[in-house]
């Protein structure tokens, strides 16, 4: 095989098929009309937009609680190992006073 006229017998000039400037002009004209809007695209668009957002603060939210209850937690176990360093202190100061 000859790569020279495998390439003139592919690229050879052919006219085109009846009517095709006719059915190429129809597609431009069909693709040059103005869509019509669609409305449920739009609103499916708002559905999932407040379906993402109504996630997103109930997560923040759900955090938001996650953190209070890590701080209380954190105060009360302060709040007894204070307690517990008072009551050493305390023994400590009783035994140094005998």
């Amino acid at each position: 095989m000859n790569l020279e006229n495998d390439l003139r017998r592919a690229l050879h000039r052919e006219s085109p098929a009846p009517g095709f400037a006719g059915r190429v002009i129809q597609r431009i004209e069909r693709d040059e009309r103005p869509a019509r809007p669609v409305w449920w695209r739009a609103a499916a668009a708002s559905v999932t937009l407040a379906a993402i957002l109504g996630g997103y603060a109930v997560h923040e939210a759900a955090e938001r609680r996650r953190g209070e209850r890590a701080r209380e937690e954190v105060l009360r176990a302060m709040s007894i190992a204070s307690e517990k360093v008072r009551i050493a202190r305390q023994e400590v100061r009783q035994i140094g006073s005998h």
